[in-house]
């Protein structure tokens, strides 16, 4: 088992050189966590057995096919399961040039790369002068790898979302609920984004979560994020990726007031627990009338990963004024169609990404429902009052038995 590491850690060069010997490499199997897409071995499907940890756009019909396997795994599992039932042979991971000490950093990425390389039989390290030397748990002695390939190339960028209106509006919402000294897990994509706009008038605000944008640069230069007021790791910005453009890249190296360390940490909720005032706000596809929420899949079809969800929620319910926030638009606009992504229950084959015991609050354009202690009953109508307007009734009779 070969494992590649995704999102801005991808070890392009050692990726191309895989690519590049398919014929010889044919029946290997490859383990990744890709994020970003038009990855150059997504189409050989034919020469290589991949396995996913994240379905990104190159592989939902393959995944849908079944020529692409899906590996569900909670982000704090993974050094387990690489010296167990996905051992790994051979480590692919993208490192910085080394320190005096002869240290090389996983960069941008510690995320699954540290572990992978701490677990697998071999190690091969893509060493970028570009990729920039971070602080946290990001180390490793350049003696521990087995083979080592100097490059230097720009480190693998990620693209900015798309952000509309209604993302725009879900993030005003979402805003009311994060107060001045809060510790924040936000991630990436269109609504964290537009969120992160809306808290430029915030001071003192503290940072704990998986992935960092461009957008933390801000944040970190006007004062908004100082983490001043953190219970934990005061002072510093903490995450387990930074995933953005070359800006990100030269921000974080060497920076003494942001450390990286693998998801094994950042995800961990016994330390996300320890966090006075912590709010996370994650993503869903749907939510139904109980507060299950669906985070995986559309129709059946898997389209991306299990994630950290759990373990945010879980964290945040036992930290100290801890809140946990879904946040989504109401509904989505098609060309023919209109949906909406609150629904009386979760249809067949649909996955229960969150279970309805670990819901805090759900967010949409329309404002928050508070399902916390919340009977079934008033969980339907706090819902079916933040749902888009257009299918309030039909979510009422549906609940009553009449639709």
């Amino acid at each position: 088992m070969v494992f590649i590491e995704g999102t801005s850690g991808e070890p392009r060069t050692l990726v191309d050189a895989l690519v590049a010997d398919h014929e010889r490499l044919k029946g290997t199997h490859l383990l990744d966590s890709r994020v970003i897409p038009n990855s150059p071995y997504a189409k050989l499907t034919d020469y290589f057995h991949i396995i996913t940890m994240h379905v990104n756009p190159d592989y939902r019909d393959a995944v849908k096919k079944g020529t692409v396997d899906f590996l569900p795994v909670a982000l704090t599992q993974t050094p387990k399961l690489f010296t167990t039932t996905v051992p790994l042979d051979v480590a692919l991971v993208h490192v910085s040039p080394p320190d005096e000490k002869g240290n090389v950093s996983f960069g941008c990425v510690p995320g699954f790369n540290r572990d992978a390389a701490h677990c697998a039989k071999m190690v091969i390290a893509q060493m970028n002068e570009q990729m920039p030397y971070t602080y946290g748990d990001t180390l490793m002695h350049i003696s521990d790898f087995d083979y080592i390939v100097e490059v230097d190339r720009p480190v693998q960028a990620w693209p900015d979302p798309t952000i509309g209106p209604d993302e725009e509006a879900v993030a005003r919402v979402v805003s009311e609920r994060i107060n001045d000294g809060d510790t924040v897990c936000i991630g990436v994509g269109a609504i964290p984004e537009a969120l992160i706009k809306t808290l430029k008038d915030r001071r003192h605000l503290g940072i704990h979560t998986g992935m960092i944008s461009d957008s933390i640069i801000d944040l970190m230069e006007s004062g908004v994020v100082t983490n001043e007021r953190k219970a934990h790791q005061r002072g510093l910005t903490v995450s387990g990726a930074a995933v953005g453009s070359d800006k990100l890249f030269k921000f974080i190296h060497r920076h003494p007031k942001l450390e990286l360390y693998p998801y094994t940490y950042t995800h961990d909720a016994n330390i996300i627990s320890k966090f006075d005032n912590f709010v996370t706000v994650v993503s869903a596809i749907e939510v139904d009338l109980s507060g299950q929420v669906n985070a995986e899949t559309v129709k059946g079809v898997q389209i991306s990963a299990v994630g950290g969800q759990g373990e945010w929620l879980r964290g945040a319910a036992a930290a100290p004024n801890g809140r946990s926030i879904i946040a989504f638009t109401s509904s989505i606009r098609g060309r023919t169609s209109h949906i909406s992504r609150i629904i009386p229950r979760l249809g067949e084959g649909t996955i229960t990404s969150v279970s309805r015991y670990d819901v805090d609050m759900v967010a949409t354009e329309y404002g928050i429902a508070e399902l916390k202690g919340k009977t079934l009953s008033q969980r339907a109508e706090a819902l079916i009052s933040i749902s888009h307007p257009e299918f309030r009734d039909e979510l009422q009779k549906t609940r009553r038995g009449t639709g």
